[in-house]
């Protein structure tokens, strides 16, 4: 299990889980808005990551074109403790 502060709050996750990074914290009860419900086409689910490791982008997240530090929260799975904010 990993560490996972977003917006200042304290979630965990599974670095082992197939679910990504969003669904894990969402189970948590993160307030995480995701139109598309995790197809990372809508990226309301952008996330600026502060410190922390995630597993490589996504095709997806290749095409969306995203700013530097930032990712898709719905295509990404955690591979250290994670300090993340989300962007929308």
């Amino acid at each position: 299990m990993v560490k996972v502060t977003l917006n200042g709050k304290q979630f965990t996750a599974d670095e082992n889980s197939e679910q990504d990074l969003m669904h894990q914290l969402k189970a948590q009860g993160a307030e995480i808005v995701a139109a598309c419900n995790g197809a990372g086409i809508c990226l309301t689910c952008a996330i600026k990551v502060h410190s922390g490791k995630l597993t490589d982008k996504t095709e997806t997240e290749e095409m969306m074109d995203l700013p530097d530090g930032q990712r898709l929260c719905c295509q990404s799975h955690p591979k250290s403790d994670l300090d993340i904010e989300l962007v929308y």
